[in-house]
Parts: structure tokens; C-alpha cells; sequence
């Protein structure tokens, strides 16, 4: 009996967590125990690995963008490119004409704009008593080409007068023609004051005297009159009586047109306002108020043509006449003018 040799059995590990060794074979039984096992075939190598790896590489380069060109340096920003309208346009030298030229044209403008301002004065005579001072006013008043004077009725005669005889025809005196052309022909364009005529003596005359003085100024040549009203019935809220009293005086003259003056201090801002209302709806030309900005600005509002008195300076006329006044009546008419002048040359004009 032919003896088989079998590889020794190792001994049992303990169980453990370590993975049981491979038995170990003698180096005689070696030889027969490989060649009872079965021979393992080499794994096949992949042929087509390295050649994918190659194609996928130009594949990639392809689906990468392409690189934009570098960005600008952060120290030197990339300044936009600017249009011809944006572009810096050199500077026009004008000639010695142009230049002339247009120093003309400024001086021109400055003169008209004093003209339409001297324009917006009405000058108050209503004080004045004596023939000389009053044929002086109505003189300065037609040299400065104001829009109108003011006097009392007993005076209309002698004032129409007097501007019959400064150029109630329209023809320019001396003076008037040795002005600068564009004040002169403004001026001209103005033509002579407008006489108005204060009626109604301190206020709280009688309706029936306030109509009476309304139709003699009418026929003595008023060409606008201003209605002194009672202070006492605007004092006290009494509109509708106010309106009462305005009504034969707005009939009698006609058409001339009647400005209701509420420049009285006694009144307040809100009884001034109560009157201007009630002179809109009466049907009066306008309303005459105090020189102040926030009264003129009220009275403005209420689509009533506004006038103001007691203007003090050039200035507190600008301000009044940007807030909404049309003119001004002033017994300073002289002095105001000679302000405006001053502002005009100091101005440059």
C-alpha cells in the first residue's frame, strides 16, 4: 500500500479579529500542492486605455473656452472711449465786432429790463399841495416812464394838464430823447402815466359821497381809480355790507377799472384776504395791499390782480414783484429809480 503524503494541519489560531493565516505547505509536498491548484489566468491587460486617456485629452482643450485677453492692469483702469459730443471743443475767441456786438446787446437788455421795472411804479402825489412839487412829480414820473400817478380828485385837472403838456400825444420831449434808445423806445412803447384818482377821502365816507366823487373823477379824466373803503366793516367781518358799499362806485365808473385798497395797517392778514375775496367776486380791477411778501403772495393766489404800497427800496420791489405784485404805488418814485440805476451800472449795464 502506497503511503500519500498530506501537508501538516497548523494549529487553531483563537478567534480573533486577525484574518486566519493561508496554511502553511512543506517544501516537499509544495510542488504537488501547485499543481493541484488551478491555474489562474492573467488578467487581460485593456488595450484601449491608454489611447482613451490620449483622445480625451484634446477633447477637453476643445470644450475649454478659449481664454479672453488679459485684464486690464489695476493701476491703469481702461478709460472708455469718448463720443465727439463729449470730446473737449476748443475755445471760440470772438473777434473785436463780435465782441462789441455783444457788449451791446448786454448793455441793451440791462437798460430794457430798468425800463419794464421803472415801468411797475405809480407814482403817490396824493400828499403833494403845492403846484411846483406837483409839476415836479408828474415831470419825473413821465422821465422815468412809470406806469401812472395817484392824486386826489380836486388835482386831476391841473395833472391832466401837465401831461397833456409832457407828451400826451406821444411825441417824446428833450429830455426823453437824450435817454439811451432802448429806455426810449420802451418808454415809447409805455407811453405817457395813466391818472389815477383816490377816492372815498379817509375811508368812512358815505356811500352816497364815495359814488359822487366816482363820477366827477370819471369826468375829469380819471383813467383808473382806486376806492378807499370803510376800514370798520372789514373790520368786523361785515363783507357783505362792504360789498354793498363797493357796488355804486364799481357802477358809476364805468368802465374804468377800480382798485379797492387794503393797505390800512388796522387790517390784519386774514381780514386783507376776506377783502381781496370780496373785491374778485364785487367785480373790481384789482386790489391795492401792504408792501409784504406773504399778504402779496395770499392775494396772488386768490387770481386777483395785486398791487402793493409802501415799497421802501429797490430790493423790497423785486422781492414784491417776484411774490405776485403787478406795480406799486410809492410817494418815493424818484429815489427808487435812482436805486434801480445804481444796481443797473453796478451790474454791469
Amino acid at each position: 500500500m502506497k503511503l500519500r503524503l498530506f501537508p501538516k494541519r497548523a494549529p487553531k489560531a483563537p478567534a480573533s479579529s486577525v484574518p486566519a493565516a493561508s496554511p502553511a505547505v512543506s517544501a516537499e509536498a509544495r510542488p504537488e500542492a501547485l499543481s493541484s491548484l488551478p491555474l489562474a489566468s492573467p488578467a487581460p491587460v485593456p488595450q484601449e486605455a491608454a489611447p482613451v486617456l490620449a483622445d480625451t485629452a484634446p477633447a477637453a482643450a476643445e470644450a475649454a473656452p478659449a481664454p479672453e485677453s488679459a485684464p486690464p492692469c489695476p493701476s491703469k483702469p481702461e478709460v472708455p472711449p469718448q463720443t465727439a459730443e463729449e470730446q473737449p471743443q476748443p475755445a471760440r475767441v470772438l473777434s473785436a465786432g463780435e465782441a462789441a456786438r455783444f457788449r451791446e446787446f448786454l448793455r441793451r437788455r440791462k437798460e430794457t429790463e430798468l425800463a419794464l421795472m421803472l415801468h411797475r411804479l405809480i407814482s403817490d402825489l396824493t400828499s403833494v399841495s403845492d403846484r411846483a412839487a406837483l409839476r415836479a412829480g408828474v415831470e419825473s414820473a413821465v422821465r422815468m416812464g412809470a406806469f401812472g400817478v395817484l392824486v386826489t380828485p380836486d388835482k386831476l385837472p391841473l395833472v391832466r394838464k401837465l401831461l397833456q403838456e409832457s407828451g400826451k400825444s406821444g411825441q417824446p420831449d428833450a429830455q426823453t430823447a437824450a435817454q439811451p434808445a432802448a429806455q426810449a423806445s420802451a418808454q415809447t412803447v409805455a407811453g405817457v402815466p395813466r391818472l389815477f384818482a383816490l377816492i372815498g377821502g379817509t375811508g368812512e365816507t358815505l356811500p352816497a359821497v364815495k359814488k359822487y366823487e366816482a363820477r366827477k373823477a370819471v369826468r375829469l379824466g380819471a383813467e383808473a381809480l382806486v376806492l378807499l373803503p370803510s376800514v370798520m366793516l372789514l373790520h368786523g367781518g361785515a363783507v357783505q355790507a362792504a360789498k354793498r358799499e363797493w357796488r355804486p362806485v364799481l357802477r358809476a365808473a364805468g368802465k374804468r377799472g377800480v382798485f379797492v385798497s387794503l393797505a390800512d395797517p388796522a387790517l390784519n392778514g386774514e381780514e386783507t384776504l376776506s377783502g381781496v375775496r370780496a373785491a374778485n367776486k364785487a367785480g373790481a380791477a384789482g386790489v391795492v395791499v401792504r408792501g409784504e411778501v406773504a399778504i402779496v403772495s395770499a392775494a396772488f393766489r386768490e387770481a386777483c390782480p395785486v398791487c402793493t404800497q409802501g415799497v421802501g427800496s429797490a430790493e423790497e420791489l423785486s422781492l414784491l414783484c417776484k411774490a405776485g405784485a403787478g406795480y406799486a404805488f410809492t410817494a418815493q418814485a424818484e429815489c427808487l429809480a435812482g436805486e434801480l440805476r445804481q444796481l443797473t451800472k453796478e451790474s454791469g449795464g
